[in-house]
């Protein structure tokens, strides 16, 4: 398919937009304007007695000279199904974050002279629900279907990124430091090696010892800070055989400042710096999700990742076979499965739960009682599994009758189940 593939990391206080490119088989950042600046910030702004908005710096820079009304913190905003009152208009966080989208989506479109959109998966930080959503549907809305976009998380970001690398680059564990204003995050990649498939696993940790980026303006601060990243590397670090540590973050656009820091981290290992991190690694999503097999053959575990294995066990033309419903280590905001089969002998549903790294499976079972009494082999239901969690398993069975001798009781049996 021609056409973009974008890889988009929107967070609060900054967007970044990442474009594959085909021919070298990569990832390239995209900058907003003449500076190509990577960081746009995430906030609207709509000029005084028109009906015009500008993003980023363009809408800061406006609300600084009072001419608009500015508006910040779109994903918060969406999370929390937030309005904003502009010159007496109420405008909804979605209409918002459409507005902002639509302006980020053509900056790649006026860099290419391409319009189409192949595929686009964004990444925030972390799996909310409510903003994957709206993210979907402002993207249905303007003009992109479904089945083009995807959601993950950052620790899935930094997880594909990585696997993207050259293996001498994860030969062994990896470190990735994000400094943002709000904090100071850690994820720590790994493969488990001996299993097949192999099991990719990332950690990620908020770390308590984050500090505000106003820190690093006085040499003061920065001695301060530097010594907040050497602890926290010291303690996150020791033991472990890291071949590579990426640093990325607004705090780090000047990786030179955390002398004590570098010295720690750049000893026997190979020490990136830059930004663009996590849309690069939604975009190598993107690009993997349009090809006919994946380039990752492992189980990918993280936050925003199914852990477990769960399947049903059916009578398959005269065999018991093992049909799985979801497959570990996959995205659990996309796993949705249905399946109708005939009942056999039997008044409920059951299924079999394996994490992963375990070969004993756990029996979880709905219960048919509420549908009607109807001998044997009579009975055909469509069942339903989907996730709210990587955790949270929600299923939804329903009785479709047998034709026109049994007519569907138009019953549904639903439960909920932690795995």
């Amino acid at each position: 398919m021609s056409g973009l593939i974008l890889g988009v990391d929107i967070c609060d206080d900054y967007t970044q937009i990442s474009l594959f490119d085909t021919d070298a088989c990569d990832a390239q950042a995209v900058g907003m304007g003449e500076e190509e600046k990577l960081l746009i910030p995430t906030m609207v702004c709509k000029k005084k007695g028109e009906n015009a908005w500008l993003i980023g710096e363009e809408a800061y820079r406006a609300a600084l000279f009072g001419e608009g009304s500015m508006v910040d913190r779109l994903v918060k905003l969406v999370a929390k199904e937030g309005t904003a009152t502009i010159e007496g208009v109420m405008y909804t966080a979605r209409e918002m974050l459409k507005t902002y989208l639509e302006q980020i989506l053509s900056i790649p479109r006026e860099k290419t002279g391409v319009q189409e959109i192949a595929c686009i998966a964004y990444t925030i930080r972390e799996t909310d629900a409510r903003v994957m959503d709206v993210l979907m549907e402002v993207s249905e809305q303007l003009g992109i279907p479904r089945e083009r976009v995807h959601i993950l998380n950052h620790t899935e970001a930094v997880l594909f990124y990585i696997l993207s690398q050259k293996q001498e680059i994860w030969a062994n564990q990896v470190s990735v430091f994000d400094l943002v204003d709000h904090g100071l995050h850690y994820y720590e990649f790994g493969v488990v090696r001996g299993r097949r498939p192999q099991v990719a696993e990332v950690v990620h940790e908020a770390l308590e010892e984050g500090f505000s980026l106003e820190l690093l303006e006085s040499p003061s601060g920065e001695r301060l800070a530097d010594r907040i990243l050497s602890t926290c590397a010291g303690r996150l670090m020791s033991k472990k055989v890291i071949s590579s540590v990426f640093l990325t973050g607004k705090g780090f656009e000047n990786p030179q400042w955390p002398e004590e820091f570098l010295r720690f981290v750049c000893t026997k290992r190979r020490v990136f710096g830059g930004q663009s991190l996590f849309s690069k690694g939604a975009a190598f999503v993107a690009f993997d999700s349009l090809q006919a097999a994946s380039a990752y053959p492992y189980i990918c575990i993280c936050e925003g990742r199914i852990r477990s294995q769960v399947s049903l066990n059916v009578l398959y033309e005269g065999r018991m076979r093992q049909l799985v419903v979801a497959a570990a280590g996959s995205s659990w905001y996309e796993t949705k499965a249905s399946v109708t089969f005939v009942l056999d002998g039997v008044n409920s549903v059951d299924f079999m739960v394996t994490p992963v790294g375990s070969s004993v499976p756990s029996r979880y079972s709905v219960e048919l009682e509420e549908f009607p009494s109807r001998p044997n082999k009579t009975t055909k239901v469509e069942v339903i599994v989907s996730f709210t969690s990587e955790r949270g398993m929600t299923v939804r069975v329903f009785d479709k009758g047998f034709g026109e001798l049994f007519p569907s009781s138009g019953k549904m049996v639903r439960k909920d189940f932690y795995i």
